[in-house]
Formats: structure tokens, sequence, C-alpha cells
């Protein structure tokens, strides 16, 4: 027997069912402050691809690490500085790439630090 009431609650539950949301490169970088500002070590981490290529601009490249490697860096950072903050101060968008330029506050003993980021999607 054809149910009508049976038919329109299934397009009904797909429409009400939480979607994958994919985050714009933009987003993507906001995301990453907000957890990096939060001191949320896991959620930071989980927007880096296992192996990433580090540099220090202009200066030199330090070749791609792991994230275990960013993992060590920054549970060290979160525990020894627990004011570090970064506040984004400009950023240009083109397609998958996000440039940024953010205010790093909060590192004991340092002044604070402009940094460049660059994220590809």
């Amino acid at each position: 027997m054809f149910r009508p009431m049976s038919c329109l609650l299934v397009p009904a539950l797909l429409a009400a069912a939480p979607m994958p949301k994919v985050l714009s490169p933009a987003a993507t970088v906001q995301r990453q402050i907000e957890r990096f500002n939060a001191h949320d070590l896991e959620g930071y981490l989980a927007l880096f691809v296992e192996d990433l290529e580090v540099a220090d601009l202009p200066a030199s490249p330090w070749g791609t690490r792991t994230k275990a490697w960013l993992r060590g860096v920054y549970a060290e950072r979160f525990r020894t500085n627990p004011d570090l903050r970064a506040s984004t101060e400009a950023q240009m968008v083109s397609g998958a790439f996000v440039i940024e330029r953010e205010r790093i506050q909060g590192r004991a003993g340092r002044r604070d630090r402009w940094m460049w980021w660059w994220s590809i999607r």
C-alpha cells in the first residue's frame, strides 16, 4: 500500500539532517585563530594536514614538518604562554589562498609580533 505521508517524511528528514559543512579558505583561517586563542591544541591541529611546509619568510624555509612536530611546538607555547593570542590585522583572499597579517601577543618575554600566514586549502 502506498503511503503519501511516508514519502513526504523521508525528504523532510533528509532536509532537516545536518549536512557536513565545508568551510571556505577564509573561514578555515578564522577557525584556526579561534582555536589558537582558545588554546585548543587538538582543534587547532585538526585544521592542518599531516605533512606541512613551514617557512620563516623571508629568511629561510624550514622544509616539511609533521603534525607531530606542530603538536610539540604549540603544546609548549600554550603551556608556557597562558596569555598567547592572535588577531587578524589584514587579510587578502584569492581562490584557495589566504594571506593574512596577524598580530601575536602574549609570548612570555617577547614583544608583540606580526606574522603572515599563507593557507592553501
